[in-house]
């Protein structure tokens, strides 16, 4: 059985225009079919070596990706960010995290969430405001009246996720926050 149909078409592989008989011809001649064929093949074999040559640079790549829990360096080599960016993002208040010890945790769910949402919704998010100059100690100040090492002191800021404020040279932090740890540690030694 054939048909007297004759369509125009161009084909998909030197872009040149031809007749076809049928609805569904996509080259001109079996030579453009073959190369082609031979192009998706080579592509997709291009494909699958650079997969595993990413899998054979970041073994732990694929078991990272199951996990609930992240670490921020198995953070920065899943989102393939720097693990500066990820601790000002955690610093600015738009991801929450938990401290054991030294150790910050990120759940994997609110990381891809934070992606997930607009670049514009996230700078519009609203980042803890300066309680004024008389609200704050400095980091010197705190040093003093607390009698606490340079080292204790940043610790303890980073351990409870107190936010830093940058204002000229010198670094200040809300009162409130500082008194709350502090009187809390002055309580446990009594």
């Amino acid at each position: 059985m054939s048909t007297n149909i004759k369509i125009t078409r161009i084909c998909e592989f030197c872009q040149n225009e031809f007749t076809a008989k049928t609805t569904k011809t996509q080259y001109c001649s079996l030579k453009c079919s073959s190369r082609a064929y031979k192009a998706r093949t080579r592509k997709s074999k291009i494909e699958e070596s650079n997969r595993q040559t990413e899998i054979a640079r970041n073994p732990n790549l694929e078991i990272v990706k199951t996990k609930d829990f992240i670490s921020v360096d198995q953070a920065s080599v899943l989102f393939g960010i720097s693990r500066r960016t990820i601790y000002r993002i955690i610093s600015r208040g738009e991801l929450d995290v938990a401290k054991f010890g030294a150790r910050t945790v990120i759940r994997r769910c609110d990381m891809d969430s934070f992606f997930s949402i607009p670049l514009d919704q996230s700078l519009l998010r609203p980042v803890q405001e300066f309680p004024g100059l008389d609200q704050c100690y400095t980091i010197t100040q705190i040093q003093q009246k607390f009698g606490v090492s340079p080292g204790a002191l940043y610790m303890i800021i980073q351990r409870h996720a107190i936010t830093k404020y940058s204002v000229g040279k010198f670094n200040y932090v809300a009162k409130k926050d500082i008194d709350i740890i502090f009187n809390a540690r002055g309580n446990e030694k009594e």
